[in-house]
């Protein structure tokens, strides 16, 4: 079994003007140096020019390989893996037999070092402004969505010049729910507000029907343990008792008879 090349006499030596890519497309790495190979037997029984190009097609693999994983400032970087991996001896996967190394230099014209400066300088100013508008919206956010009452009078600023179309049911629907602590005291009520003025408007204009309502509440608050609760005196609420105690009919209200029921 072979583990290494032939003796020095076997071996073959060309030089290497090659490109290889760079992360960035259209930008390249320039790479310049010295391979040295040996060929097995059945490539080297096609003639010197097959040798050379297989040897030539292997390091330009491993060279690809190594640079359009870097960007171009991280030429460095670049040069000292492609020194690690060629600069000893070695096969090539897929080429048994086929040994070369090769001491190479990575460069950048100056063409290619101007467009990647380019480049950086717009994800510079790409990156400067995402963090300004990030930075913007933090500082909007803690300054106008901190508390209810910040956001509320931050809605009247805004409508000053017009607050006879002031509309503070966009506000409650749309800008209330992105406060930070919208669970305020006010912002409540105010949703219980806007539930019972849906109930109500349901309701209608009819008497009977909202003495229905009210005697449902009613007959909840008490079964809940309610029965303090500081009901407003309305002919809603007469009409209400007149329902609880049987209406024109005298019969008993269904709706009570679980309250005294124990």
């Amino acid at each position: 079994m072979n583990h290494g090349p032939a003796p020095w006499w076997s071996r073959r030596r060309c030089r290497i003007r090659s490109q290889w890519p760079s992360c960035l497309p259209g930008i390249r790495f320039r790479a310049r140096g010295t391979l040295t190979y040996q060929a097995p037997a059945h490539i080297k029984a096609n003639g010197t020019a097959s040798a050379r190009a297989a040897a030539r097609l292997a390091l330009d693999e491993l060279g690809r390989r190594i640079t359009q994983v870097h960007r171009p400032e991280q030429l460095d970087t670049a040069q000292e893996r492609l020194t690690l991996a060629a600069d000893h001896w070695h096969t090539m996967e897929g080429t048994p037999g086929l040994w070369l190394k090769a001491r190479i230099t990575l460069m950048l014209t100056e063409q290619d070092t101007a467009r990647a400066q380019k480049f950086q300088d717009a994800l510079r100013e790409v990156t400067l402004q995402l963090a300004q508008e990030k930075e913007r919206r933090d500082l909007f956010r803690q300054a106008v969505f901190d508390a209810p009452d910040t956001t509320r009078m931050w809605w009247l600023e805004r409508h000053l010049d017009q607050l006879d179309a002031l509309d503070w049911g966009a506000f409650n629907e749309k800008i209330l729910p992105l406060v930070g602590t919208a669970d305020d005291i006010q912002s409540k009520a105010e949703r219980m507000a806007r539930t019972l003025l849906y109930i109500w408007e349901k309701l209608g204009n009819d008497p009977g029907q909202h003495a229905r309502f009210t005697t449902t509440v009613r007959t909840v608050a008490e079964q809940m343990g309610w029965a303090d609760a500081p009901w407003p005196a309305s002919e809603d609420s007469a009409s209400a008792d007149s329902l609880e105690s049987g209406g024109d009919g005298g019969e008993p209200n269904p709706l009570a008879e679980p309250s005294a029921v124990r």
